[in-house]
């Protein structure tokens, strides 16, 4: 599958990869130099690949808030990062969902899940009093990024200037109308916008051209991972997975155990009791070379776990990875990778 912006990388240069079906611009002028175009500046990344389902209907929030790990009855035009679990508290996926109201909410889910998201939204569904829409061919998603962001979409949008950070507004661009986010997936200052496929194009072209003063670039989707990870932010099938639950992950800040009840929470209370339980760290590698994914985590000449995620930090100029121990570790522990 291609995303309406398919020829516009084209154009720029970019190498294309498969990613979840879908041909994505992995990198234009290179992966570093992309990262810190983003942490200095501001960068425009193609995220059409990402999954949109509509659900509305009298349920719809109580649905949501059943399925979600996370409390989701929250004000309207809220943006909340959740992680859905099955019944035995594993990872379904990690998503966003946008509440317009208490009857009409949207979710943004991985490309790769979701036909499972899908299927697993129907089935919880089932008695419930809400209507299901999966979207994801009828528009596309842009995410501005960076420190300089904000000037570059107030100067187009002004509107947006009093959103908060995982809030979103409408608007209209050339007569359709158009989402505008305060949210993203680098850390950085950041919006993302939901528009239709030839507003997509066109506010793409536009936001280049706007941009110049600010120095923008289009980024690939490696810079997305390395703006991530420096982050410590999960990607679905490394931090959180069907064999990762979410207590035991980067994402566990999610988990609102004394707050409400949802899918899995029950066997999420067990695992707090058990000795088992793992738990995820960041981790500055000392030695040159990069730990990938699989890669076995010793303490103390014990295998305590594996890295779920490696690379190299443009920021810190160091390879950084994430772990997933079977052991408690403080700040300032060390660990053996190989």
């Amino acid at each position: 599958m291609k995303t309406a912006l398919y020829a516009e990388h084209l154009a720029l240069g970019a190498k294309m990869v498969d990613f979840g079906g879908w041909e994505m611009p992995i990198q234009y002028k290179g992966i570093i130099h992309e990262h810190l175009v983003v942490r200095q500046n501001v960068g425009i990344f193609d995220v059409s690949h990402m999954g949109r389902i509509i659900i509305e209907g009298n349920d719809a929030e109580c649905l949501l808030n059943n399925l979600s790990t996370n409390v989701i009855n929250k004000f309207d035009g809220s943006a909340t990062y959740t992680v859905w679990c099955d019944l035995d508290g594993m990872c379904v996926d990690d998503l966003i969902v946008y509440k317009e109201n208490s009857h009409h909410f949207f979710i943004v889910v991985n490309a790769g899940n979701r036909q499972k998201d899908l299927m697993h939204l129907k089935q919880q569904a089932m008695g419930w009093d809400v209507t299901i829409t999966d979207t994801y061919e009828d528009g596309g998603i842009l995410a501005i990024q960076g420190p300089l962001a904000a000037k570059l979409i107030f100067s187009l949008f002004p509107q947006a200037s009093s959103l908060k950070h995982m809030h979103f507004i409408s608007s209209s661009y050339e007569g359709q109308e158009i989402l505008i986010a305060r949210t993203g997936y680098t850390g950085e200052e950041g919006f993302e916008i939901y528009a239709s496929n030839a507003a997509t194009v066109n506010l793409w072209n536009l936001l280049l051209k706007e941009g110049q003063k600010y120095q923008i670039e289009p980024i690939g989707l490696g810079a997305r991972d390395t703006l991530r990870l420096e982050m410590g932010y999960a990607l679905y099938g490394h931090e959180i997975s069907a064999t990762i639950a979410p207590t035991e992950s980067v994402s566990a800040w999610t988990v609102k155990l004394s707050q409400h009840d949802f899918l899995g929470k029950p066997k999420l209370q067990s695992l707090e009791m058990l000795s088992t339980k793992r738990h995820a760290y960041g981790i500055i590698l000392q030695d040159k070379g990069i730990a990938r994914e699989g890669c076995e985590v010793f303490n103390l000449g014990t295998l305590i776990g594996k890295v779920t995620s490696g690379t190299f930090s443009p920021s810190l100029n160091q390879a950084i990875a994430i772990v997933l121990v079977e052991k408690n570790l403080q700040e300032g522990d060390s660990v053996d990778v190989k």
